[in-house]
């Protein structure tokens, strides 16, 4: 593994629905979001409030999974891993979850293939999402 900062930094295009998700979902653009958050921790600015109204309303639907993960120490991490789809894009949550449930069935490491499907199913331009799996590639060389 190379541990340059260069590759440690994040490239520019990771990220690009940040803070845009439920714009781009009521426009059309984007059919899920994901949030991934400690179990523990409470969040002012958490758009669960604006998600769940539009929920609420039928024009989208949530699933919130909380999930446990060993640490080294041998103690565990808690996580709610929340996810939002358009109503009539629905069929992205149980495809998101079951990627997500082989990944954690896998040797540890990351999956270009895995990797992919997910940066689809979010909605990412295929190129932006290649541009992602080549730096995760050099990342983890």
């Amino acid at each position: 593994m190379n541990d340059s900062a260069e590759d440690a930094t994040p490239p520019s295009f990771v990220g690009p629905h940040d803070g845009r998700e439920l714009q781009l979902m009521l426009e059309g653009k984007k059919h899920l979001s994901m949030f991934l958050i400690e179990d523990d921790v409470e969040y002012e600015d958490y758009p669960d409030k604006r998600f769940d109204a539009l929920t609420l309303e039928g024009r989208f639907v949530k699933d919130v999974r909380v999930e446990r993960f060993p640490l080294v120490d041998g103690a565990e991490m808690g996580t709610r891993r929340i996810l939002y789809a358009t109503a009539g894009e629905a069929w992205r949550i149980p495809a998101m979850l079951m990627i997500q449930d082989i990944y954690r069935t896998l040797v540890p490491g990351w999956r270009p293939d895995l990797e992919r499907a997910i940066g689809w199913l979010l909605g990412y331009d295929r190129s932006d999402v290649e541009l992602f799996v080549e730096w995760l590639a050099r990342r983890h060389g």
